[in-house]
């Protein structure tokens, strides 16, 4: 009897357990061991060569709500470090979304940094390609005003940008288009190093890029958020999506094995009444 209840278990039972096993971790991060890939490392390793006293960073807010789930930890972890360290930062997005976003990360940097001496968020800019090619002309007239409305010029943070070429570095996270092609063919000879956060499908397709030296580094998906959490010793939204995606894993698994093992000794039990 309770070979045939292991194998028929109510999914309800199983949804339920689901729901508990992915809540829990999101709500309390347990810490599951992570290995660090080569490409983490590499953007951290970038970050931290940055000089805080010259360098500014562009972070290219191209990611949408739906793709925000993969990367928009890695976006929280690299201005987390990026503050940390005391680089200036200047979001620009060429999707409608990123402007949102990049209040979101701003809210999640609170006084770490101070707005408009330290970071800015410039607001969206239509037309992709064409967009993305206009800012690299034209980086300090581009947007007359940020997303909240101030004037350009009187954020003292944009005193210092004259051409793309005040940038050290570009960081484009993003889930579409614009995208990394967008950047690699409108950035210019001798321009900023260009590193991106990507969703997990499209590594396949832009490692070739990282190889070949047009990317200094690369974010992988929810896992490359969640290893530059811990480089930077501040486990977030991406470890707890890790825990959870892990422990559900497992929990899947379980009941798979469950499920076969109370077959097969039903089977035998089967064969065994027949002799």
């Amino acid at each position: 009897m309770w070979l045939e209840r292991l194998q028929n278990i109510d999914r309800r039972v199983i949804y339920t357990v689901l729901l508990i096993v992915l809540l829990g971790p999101m709500i309390k991060p347990i810490g599951i061991p992570l290995t660090i890939n080569k490409t983490t490392y590499q953007m951290y390793n970038l970050i931290e060569s940055l000089n805080p006293q010259s360098d500014i960073v562009m972070l290219a807010m191209d990611y949408s709500v739906a793709g925000a789930a993969d990367v928009h930890p890695q976006a929280v972890a690299v201005a987390k470090h990026l503050a940390n360290r005391g680089i200036k930062m200047v979001m620009v997005a060429f999707v409608p979304d990123g402007p949102m976003l990049a209040e979101r990360v701003l809210n999640i940097l609170g006084d770490r940094v101070t707005y408009g001496e330290d970071i800015v968020n410039l607001g969206y800019l239509s037309g992709g390609e064409s967009a993305v090619k206009k800012f690299i002309d034209e980086p300090a007239t581009t947007f007359p005003r940020d997303h909240r409305g101030n004037a350009i010029s009187s954020l003292p943070i944009m005193s210092n940008i004259k051409t793309i070429h005040d940038f050290s570095l570009i960081v484009d996270f993003q889930t579409g288009s614009p995208g990394y092609q967008d950047f690699l063919r409108q950035l210019p000879a001798g321009g900023p190093l260009y590193a991106a956060g990507i969703v997990t499908v499209s590594v396949p397709n832009v490692m070739p890029y990282l190889d070949s030296g047009q990317f200094a580094a690369l974010l992988p998906g929810l896992r490359g958020g969640a290893e530059y959490e811990v480089l930077i010793g501040e486990p977030g939204e991406g470890a707890a999506r890790m825990d959870a995606q892990s422990l559900g894993h497992m929990v899947i698994v379980t009941f798979i094995i469950v499920g076969n093992v109370a077959y097969f000794f039903s089977k035998r039990q089967e064969k065994s009444g027949r002799r």
